[in-house]
């Protein structure tokens, strides 16, 4: 699965980032801690979340994701997405995300994990 350059987490994903990216590039399908994962939907430019043991379908397996996202819990995956949606908005002025990440500034090459946003608390820390 991939990882766009920037990733919204919250303080979960943040301090457990390189477990769950282990989880994630292996397809493990026993974790201990479950978490939500917000992908974009190729289709309608849409951001999507939910469990991560939704990816390991059959579906997912063969057409893999963009993943924008970690959040531990139901709740905090929505506060993600509002964040997402809210800065996409502002951003560009429209709900389609493809336009919006491409509008972010590049990653250098030489940086190995994509640049986390963080949420904590309804506070964003780039």
């Amino acid at each position: 699965m991939q990882f766009a350059d920037y990733i919204y987490v919250d303080d979960y994903g943040y301090n457990n980032f390189e477990t769950i990216k282990e989880h994630i590039e292996k397809r493990k399908k026993y974790i201990p801690n479950p978490f939500y994962v917000l992908i974009l939907n190729e289709y309608n430019s849409q951001i999507e979340f939910m469990e991560f043991m939704y990816l390991l379908q059959q579906h997912y397996k063969k057409r893999e994701p963009l993943i924008v996202g970690i959040a531990e819990t139901y709740e905090s995956a929505e506060l993600l997405a509002c964040h997402m949606v809210e800065n996409c908005m502002i951003k560009v002025k429209d709900l389609d995300y493809i336009a919006y990440l491409s509008s972010l500034p590049e990653i250098s090459e030489d940086e190995v994990l994509p640049k986390m946003l963080r949420i904590s608390g309804g506070k964003m820390y780039a």
